[in-house]
């Protein structure tokens, strides 16, 4: 067993200290993401404090990737903190990963961080709201129309071609700050006319007016709309596989994905925008999975499952990978031969061939299992 700290990334949209109940330290900036994984871009540090020599040999110097290989140790768990909206994202699939990789080894642009697929997992640790998945054609289309300037987009979706609409949306950012400026009244005039599937909440109207405030200049913006509004009440979860386009907007939750840094990005964002690239991964067959506050996160298809360990003790199996982390409390992991304490906020890791684990959590753990790849 390894025990680990998580990496720090303090991006932009994160809350001003929003992971200090995780890392013990006010910084006065945003906080976005505290990685627990061996990813290259932010491995987890191991925590030479807790490990007292019982049948351990080696030193604790280090990262957990200096100890086990993505093969080992195959997913990358975060606690995630968003006071403004991310990046409208899409993620690749294991062929398209690595045919970009290979291709921009050769060509170039550097748009991938790592040859993997990425499929993840969010579970909403207080109320949780996010652009997910498509809007039905018909009330994007009442949202655009209202928009001067963006009638092909309008028209595209009228006829169900959300990839036409993108383009003719993109194919206006030069415009983007005339039109983004119109998009509340659109919103609000769409809501007016009733003729929408559903009506659209105050937390859904309320992130609009907040990417507007937030990316006054941003073509991305005009995106928002072509995709479904949900808030995740807490202990919620939603599992995105890969192509299906998502924007998180505000709220604190666990995010596990494959260990892939991969993002390609429509707008909403100062990082670089790749549409055309985005637009050969989407997905419009699968829909987001919706698992309404359950102890055991187990999508269909994913490469991956969670358990949710509140106030009582949880068995894992050996033969996967395990990864626990502290929520809230002091959390027992222990074996036949071993036991660490993790801090809240802190982690252990188990590889697949140690034996069964049994996890002893009097507030709140999440615990990660994945099958270690060939």
């Amino acid at each position: 067993m390894f025990s680990i700290r998580g990496e720090v990334k303090d991006y932009d949209w994160g809350i001003v200290d929003g992971l200090e109940p995780w890392t013990g330290q006010a910084s006065g900036r945003p906080q976005a993401e505290l990685w627990f994984g061996v990813h290259p871009s932010g491995a987890s540090v191991l925590d030479s404090s807790v490990h007292t020599g019982d049948n351990d040999d080696v030193s604790f110097a280090g990262t957990l990737a200096d100890r086990l290989t993505r093969e080992q140790a195959p997913v990358l768990a975060k606690i995630l903190a968003a006071a403004r909206p991310l990046s409208v994202q899409v993620h690749p699939d294991a062929h398209d990963a690595k045919k970009m990789w290979d291709d921009q080894q050769i060509a170039g642009p550097q748009i991938l961080a790592d040859p993997y697929e990425k499929a993840e997992v969010l579970v909403a640790l207080e109320p949780f709201d996010a652009f997910i998945g498509w809007r039905p054609a018909s009330d994007a289309a009442e949202i655009i129309e209202r928009i001067d300037g963006l009638a092909l987009a309008a028209s595209a979706l009228h006829s169900h071609d959300y990839v036409a609409a993108i383009q003719a949306i993109h194919e206006q950012r030069e415009s983007a700050t005339t039109l983004v400026a119109q998009l509340p009244n659109a919103v609000r005039d769409a809501q007016a006319a009733g003729t929408m599937s559903r009506l659209m909440g105050e937390s859904e109207i309320a992130a609009y007016r907040q990417a507007v405030a937030d990316f006054p200049d941003d073509f991305g913006v005009l995106m928002t709309p072509l995709l479904d509004f949900f808030t995740l009440a807490p202990g919620d979860a939603v599992y995105l596989a890969p192509g299906i386009p998502h924007s998180y907007v505000r709220g604190i939750g666990f995010e596990v994905m494959t260990s892939s840094d991969n993002v390609l990005r429509l707008g909403l964002t100062n990082k670089p925008v790749y549409v055309d690239h985005a637009l050969t991964i989407l997905d419009f067959v699968n829909a987001p999975q919706f698992i309404r506050s359950s102890t055991v996160v187990e999508p269909r298809g994913a490469a991956f499952g969670v358990r949710v360990i509140r106030g009582e003790s949880a068995v894992l199996a050996s033969g996967e990978y395990r990864l626990v982390v502290a929520i809230e409390g002091d959390v027992e992991v222990s074996t036949a031969d071993a036991a660490r304490t993790a801090a809240q906020g802190s982690g252990v890791a188990i590889p697949a061939g140690e034996g069964e684990v049994t996890v002893a959590a009097p507030g709140l753990a999440m615990a990660v299992v994945a099958p270690a790849q060939a």
